[in-house]
């Protein structure tokens, strides 16, 4: 890619084993002979991580059955993978899988398939979502010619590179196959600005055996050489080249040698990187690489770059002009372009109404609403913006009704949803101040008797308190003449006793005096009792 980095990562948060252990998903099924798109699959792979918010580049691959399609997108899942986690996408142990593929004499794949999981990568404005899808073989006995152009068809209207699976050689049956994407872009020319409805066209040469050199630089030589235009071609075959070329924005070729007789008589699953002859190895070593780095871009529809929503509404339109069986005519489809790129600018231009509307509702509170006039003003300011927005988007062709059909949207978007809202939150902006006005007079009624009951309370509270005083004021004065008659009681008992000990310790006293003096005439006494006795034993001796 141009200028997409080589940055790639899953846009969901499987593991790569388990991511490798998926199978792809049948976005467009065969029924009753006629193919008709399984919408809510291909939703729900764009649904993933905001896909369809995102820009979508497209890589598919379309050709003849049996011819090794699936085998390439398998590996190209295997290299975008490796690019996620840095690893070496050529591991030679590692086991080829992802899209189904086998040896088999029947077709494998049916319908177009895409991958379930995109790959993330970024451009110089923002990310953008990478979708692999592989197409049912074309010329098997179970498909008639106008099936397999449905499918061709198709694939070229909705990718951003288109492979065109060829093996060995360009022959004149294949670009005889693309006569209807040569009519197709013819009459888109001389409807536009003479800008190509497709994008990157790739040949990619299967088992090229003419010389031995391969890659990109060999395939653009031969693709040169068979797109010359050579004075013995018939006018027809020089027509037919002239405008393919106008119907593609830029072709490339690149030869690739035969894979191995391991890789063509295996399946998926069954074989491994080494399986692969070295040359054709080298090969995809170089292709692959330079498809992500350089050749894919965002897909683009009318000069816009479109999203995974609008991706959906387009293949939708487009599969749905198929649904007859017919190959329709180019100007239907150019028509259905024309109309699938209004379409998304109206849907874009409501869109941008409805956010200015929304940012503006979300500036203001939930009990706060507009006045008329103002609202009247925001909504024509937004609507202006969003008739600005129409006008400025990348459309094909000129549908005025779409104009009309954005105007009448806008002006029922505003009175269904904006202008209702606003009467509603104005209603309810009514009934809440009523309601609060009665619950303020509730509260101010409940306030009145809350204070008259508060006086009341507060005047028996007095009462009592006075009361209480009182009260406590008499008990006060009994405990106080009580007190003075315990104090007087006590102060008699006190002198009584007082009294009693005086009494007591003057009789101590006396008796204790009475005993000294006893004690003092009793030792006078002994005292002459024996100087007499010692006066007798001395006049004795």
């Amino acid at each position: 890619m141009a200028y997409l980095t080589t940055r790639a990562r899953m846009s969901s948060s499987f593991s790569l084993e388990v991511v490798m252990n998926q199978t792809a998903v049948q976005i467009v099924k065969k029924v009753d002979g006629t193919y008709v798109l399984d919408k809510a699959a291909l939703h729900g792979i764009l649904q993933q991580n905001n896909i369809l918010t995102q820009k979508v580049a497209v890589l598919t691959v379309a050709g003849a059955f049996r011819k090794g399609k699936s085998f390439f997108l398998s590996n190209c899942v295997r290299y975008l993978q490796c690019q996620k986690d840095g690893s070496d996408w050529m591991e030679p142990t590692a086991v080829i899988s992802g899209f189904e593929w086998k040896q088999s004499r029947d077709s494998v794949t049916e319908g177009i398939l895409m991958w379930p999981e995109a790959f993330m990568t970024e451009d110089e404005n923002g990310e953008v979502a990478i979708l692999l899808m592989d197409t049912e073989g074309a010329f098997d006995h179970k498909s008639s010619m106008t099936q397999c152009a449905t499918i061709f068809a198709l694939s070229a209207l909705i990718s951003s590179v288109l492979v065109c699976n060829v093996m060995q050689d360009i022959q004149e049956d294949t670009l005889n196959n693309l006569q209807f994407f040569a009519s197709y872009g013819t009459y888109a020319l001389e409807k536009t600005d003479n800008n190509s409805p497709f994008q990157s066209l790739l040949f990619l040469i299967r088992d090229w055996q003419n010389d031995d050199e391969y890659g990109m630089e060999a395939g653009e030589r031969l693709l040169e050489e068979k797109f010359k235009l050579h004075s013995s071609c018939a006018p027809f075959m020089q027509q037919l080249r002239k405008d393919i070329k106008r119907s593609f924005s830029d072709m490339h070729c690149f030869l690739l040698p035969s894979p191995g007789s391991k890789i063509i008589k295996g399946s998926e699953g069954t074989v491994t990187v080494d399986d692969m002859d070295e040359d054709f190895r080298e090969g995809l070593c170089d292709l692959i690489p330079q498809i992500f780095d350089t050749l894919i871009t965002p897909k683009n529809i009318g000069r816009m770059e479109i999203t995974g929503v609008d991706f959906l509404s387009f293949f939708e339109a487009y599969a749905k002009l198929f649904a007859s069986g017919d190959v329709p005519e180019p100007k239907t489809i150019h028509d259905a372009t024309v109309e699938a790129t209004h379409q998304s600018a109206l849907k874009a231009s409501m869109e941008f109404y409805t956010t200015e509307m929304n940012r503006s509702f979300s500036q203001i509170s939930d009990r706060q609403f507009f006045e008329e006039s103002k609202l009247q003003s925001m909504h024509s300011e937004a609507m202006n913006a969003a008739i600005k927005t129409f006008h400025d988007a990348k459309k094909m062709g000129n549908l005025p009704q779409y104009l009309e059909m954005l105007v009448e949207q806008i002006t029922n978007k505003f009175e269904e949803r904006f202008l209702k809202d606003n009467q509603n939150r104005i209603t309810v902006e009514r009934v809440r101040k009523d309601k609060e006005e009665a619950e303020r007079k509730k509260i101010e009624t409940e306030r009145k008797a809350r204070e008259e009951r508060a006086r009341y309370e507060a005047e028996q509270e007095r009462l009592r308190l006075q009361a209480a005083k009182e009260k406590r004021e008499k008990e006060e004065a009994e405990r106080k003449r009580a007190e003075e008659a315990r104090r007087y009681e006590e102060k008699l008992e006190r002198e009584r006793r007082e009294k009693e000990e005086r009494e007591r310790r003057w009789a101590e006293e006396q008796k204790r005096e009475r005993e000294r003096m006893g004690r003092e005439m009793k030792e006078q006494r002994e005292r002459e009792r024996r100087e007499s006795e010692e006066r007798e034993r001395r006049w004795a001796e």
